[in-house]
């Protein structure tokens, strides 16, 4: 169905968005909790649904929950990104807008370039703390902050824009506010998830209300072309779930085409995942429900590992609150919450044991998954096992 034409696209403007997946309400995944979960219920949900842009051919949000509502109420939240590949990247003077971009810096500084800086959050003026990217990506895309930015650096040679462009409400207005940071014949080094992986594996959880537009490599030049930059290079890193997608933009003086629209291949590529991803869910989230029921029949406890957002979605997507005993990690600010929606306990590994744990669904990348088995081998002595939560191949 077509959505109502308030709400229009982040890529192009366009307000021909189309919903395809609806999860319902749904609570914020940074909305950890001491109270009850018909208290997160009832007072913290929102609708959420996927969809896609039928001018540009991006998969998007379609339902997003409001700036206020996915701003974090702790400063101790932060988002991890892989960076097995940022070695390869540092190749002037170099900017970076986020605190995404600070280990990439560090990488440039070792490999010998000394003009490298990072925008300070407290050069936004943010009114609200603590704030994340939801706040960052607003504040960016706000011509006077731009102004501000340009009179602390001047102009730029090499912008770093890491994993905040799918977070923006507006991308195509995000990039072009900061095309106005680069110096004549600059750069703009995006990084993006690439979301191909996971609409083909049916990886539900990764859709969450901080990630806006879900880009693949295809459409990655209709948002080059809406900002009216020119895409110079793409490369694609490997990872178990989601590749990062690496762009090179460059902005002519003379802009190039800014309609944004998709090639009539991308889009039919666009169209057919979405439609896929879409008509998979109801069949995903009843397999979820069988398996983890017949563990719990041969009186078996089920937890999940890991209380990122991952997880949060992976339960309250499938519904399986009821199913699960807890979830396990050892943060020592989130132990003894309540997970987001749920409501369900969050206790430290060291209680898998204790409340005899006979299977954990983990939400963890392949890579911290070793590193926790590893520190747990009196669990698997005893008969625990590990169960991924996700696929990582289609």
């Amino acid at each position: 169905m077509m959505v109502s034409s308030n709400m229009v696209c982040s890529v192009c403007d366009s307000h021909e968005l189309e919903a395809k997946l609806t999860f319902g309400l749904q609570s914020p995944s940074n909305r950890f909790n001491n109270g009850t979960a018909e208290e997160l219920v009832l007072n913290d949900s929102y609708p959420l649904s996927l969809g896609i842009c039928n001018r540009c051919g991006t998969v998007q949000l379609v339902d997003r929950m409001p700036i206020e509502a996915v701003r974090p109420r702790y400063d101790w939240l932060t988002y991890n990104e892989p960076e097995g590949h940022l070695d390869d990247v540092a190749a002037s003077r170099f900017l970076g807008v986020t605190y995404k971009d600070q280990s990439t810096l560090d990488r440039l500084e070792k490999k010998g370039f000394s003009q490298t800086d990072c925008i300070k959050e407290q050069q936004l003026g943010s009114p609200k703390t603590p704030f994340g990217l939801e706040t960052i990506q607003a504040l960016l895309s706000e011509t006077a902050n731009i102004s501000h930015i340009k009179e602390a650096y001047g102009k730029i040679d090499v912008l770093l824009v890491r994993h905040i462009v799918e977070h923006a409400t507006s991308a195509r207005l995000l990039l072009q506010n900061l095309k106005e940071l680069l110096a004549p014949n600059g750069y703009m080094m995006l990084e993006l998830p690439d979301s191909e992986r996971i609409l083909r594996a049916k990886n539900y959880p990764f859709i969450w209300e901080e990630h806006i537009c879900y880009f693949t490599g295809a459409t990655v030049a209709a948002l080059a072309a809406s900002a009216g930059a020119e895409l110079v290079d793409l490369i694609r890193y490997s990872y178990a779930f989601e590749d990062s997608l690496i762009v090179l933009l460059r902005f002519p003086e003379i802009s190039i085409n800014s309609e944004g629209s998709a090639s009539a291949e991308s889009d039919l590529s666009s169209k057919m995942l979405i439609d896929s991803f879409a008509t998979g869910f109801n069949k995903t989230r009843t397999d979820w429900r069988e398996r983890i029921e017949k563990l719990t029949k041969k009186d078996q406890k089920v937890a999940v590992f890991g209380a990122g957002h991952l997880a949060a979605k992976f339960i309250n997507f499938f519904e399986l609150s009821d199913l699960i005993d807890c979830v396990i990690d050892d943060h020592p600010k989130k132990v003894g919450m309540k997970m987001p929606g749920s409501g369900l306990p969050i206790v430290p590994s060291a209680d898998m044991v204790l409340r005899d744990i006979r299977v954990c669904i983990s939400t963890l990348s392949p890579e911290s998954e070793i590193k926790v088995c590893a520190k747990q081998s009196s669990y698997f002595e005893q008969g625990g096992i590990f169960i991924p939560a996700f696929l990582t191949e289609a």
